[in-house]
């Protein structure tokens, strides 16, 4: 092909972008539901005295609006991007799967309770002709020993990012998703958590 010829073929598939941009943007919600989106090379290696008795998952959201969507080189004002139903379930589900993989017995009678309370859900999407997807999601760790006594307490932050389909509530999930496992691998990679849950926790 001639040089021209690409040139053209460059300027025509840019103007087609451009076509397909999207030119609006309105508030949009997403019910959380938990999928591992973990990297087995993110797993940590524990000490194997680690276990917990339980665990209870709490939500400390101050409400429902958990990101913003922008338009990519827009003026328009962001709209909001809410949660659907309690998240807990989706923290619980993510918690057990996280500590199956790191190999922590979560059912140990002589092992502390971990309590974990989601505080923060805190998502970006720009939007073009697709998404960019980015989020943060902060949880507040707790063990409690049998004693009912805090003997650890952490809070922890996992990141992730993601593109796709605009306003796909299967896109939000899986960045929710990967930022939470990374959270609460952040949780049990902690020396401190890991010394607590071994030693002074089981007092």
């Amino acid at each position: 092909m001639k040089a021209g010829s690409v040139t053209l073929v460059v300027l025509a598939l840019g103007s087609s972008l451009v076509g397909c941009a999207q030119k609006s943007i309105a508030p949009t919600s997403f019910t959380p539901q938990y999928r591992s989106e973990l990297d087995l090379q993110d797993v940590p290696k524990l000490n194997r005295c680690v276990s917990l008795s339980g665990i209870d998952v709490m939500n400390g959201l101050p409400n429902k609006v958990v990101g913003k969507r922008t338009l990519e080189s827009s003026a328009l004002p962001a709209q909001n991007i809410s949660l659907k139903g309690d998240p807990t379930q989706c923290v619980h589900d993510a918690s057990n799967a996280m500590l199956k993989l790191a190999g922590i017995n979560p059912s140990d009678p002589k092992g502390p309770r971990m309590r974990l309370r989601l505080t923060d859900i805190a998502m970006n999407e720009n939007v073009h002709v697709n998404s960019g997807y980015d989020a943060r999601v902060t949880l507040d760790a707790t063990l409690i020993n049998q004693h009912s006594k805090t003997c650890w307490s952490q809070s922890q932050s996992g990141t992730s990012q993601n593109y796709g389909d605009s306003a796909s509530p299967i896109n939000y999930q899986e960045t929710v998703n990967h930022a939470l496992d990374r959270a609460i691998m952040a949780i049990v990679a902690d020396k401190g958590f890991q010394d607590a849950a071994c030693g002074v926790c089981r007092d």
